[in-house]
């Protein structure tokens, strides 16, 4: 399957749902966080911007490991 615009619920064994999702298929992905029932970006923008290479690494693998679960819904 060709890669979507939003992967469906991941549930992380950190314990929290991720979702990737982008508003084109000209985007990069984005990795959101569900906390109270909110979608809220994870922060890999604001990573990247910091040089926190941890984060960058840590929140890469987990799209990664969305992206191989190959579950999209749109």
């Amino acid at each position: 399957m060709a890669l979507q615009l939003r992967s469906a619920d991941f549930l992380h064994n950190d314990g929290k749902t991720y979702c990737i999702r982008r508003a084109t298929h000209e985007q990069d992905f984005t990795i959101y966080e569900k906390r109270e029932g909110e979608w809220v970006d994870s922060g890999l923008d604001q990573a990247v911007k910091d040089l926190n290479f941890a984060e960058f690494k840590r929140l890469g693998l987990l799209i990664k490991t969305i992206m191989d679960a190959d579950r999209w819904i749109d």
